[in-house]
């Protein structure tokens, strides 16, 4: 979807799956990715679930999945 911004009931009401988002500009997606981190804290899910983003600074496209925590990817040092 096309959007000027991403708010917290966009996040709060994703129930399952991925949210893909093309915004105006890259500092819009990081933006948009503080939010996520935001709501994490604010909101926690009552499932255990989490979310997870990644951004795609070529689109200006910002991707927030809701998943179980175990199946999040985390970078290795």
């Amino acid at each position: 979807m096309k959007a000027e911004k991403v708010s917290t009931q966009d996040i709060k009401n994703l129930a399952s799956g991925v949210l893909e988002v093309t915004l105006p500009d890259y500092g819009a997606c990081e933006t948009a990715k503080n939010l996520v981190t935001r709501v994490k804290s604010r909101y926690p899910d009552e499932n255990g679930m989490t979310f997870t983003t990644s951004t795609d600074k070529a689109t200006n496209t910002i991707t927030i999945g809701y998943v179980k925590p175990e199946d999040v990817n985390r970078k290795k040092n």
